[in-house]
């Protein structure tokens, strides 16, 4: 069994105001962008001329986004809100697991 204790889930719109990688400093995504060099989810921005990652749940490069079983071991209660619907990945949850501030 994993250690789930020093982990939490949260919404991606709390995650972009801890990432150093999230930038709104762009076109591409409604303002939601990543310069993380492994993003690979990317369209051309005509702010800087270039390509731009975007910030997203599913193709995030350093945290993954949360399905049932990290809810059932990390926030019981938010599984309890899900268990019985579809995956919230597929459901355009954008809730991450994510490692406590401390």
């Amino acid at each position: 069994m994993s250690d789930y204790s020093n982990l939490e889930i949260i919404h991606i719109d709390e995650l972009v105001n801890r990432c150093g990688f999230f930038t709104s400093e762009t076109y591409v995504n409604g303002g939601y962008g990543c310069t993380h060099p492994k993003q690979e989810e990317k369209d051309h921005c005509q702010l800087n001329n270039c390509d731009h990652g975007k910030c997203y749940s599913f193709s995030c490069p350093i945290f993954n986004p949360a399905d049932l079983e990290d809810m059932k071991n990390i926030d019981p209660e938010l599984y309890e809100e899900w268990k019985g619907g579809e995956c919230p990945i597929f459901m355009g949850a954008d809730l991450m697991v994510v490692e406590k501030l401390k």
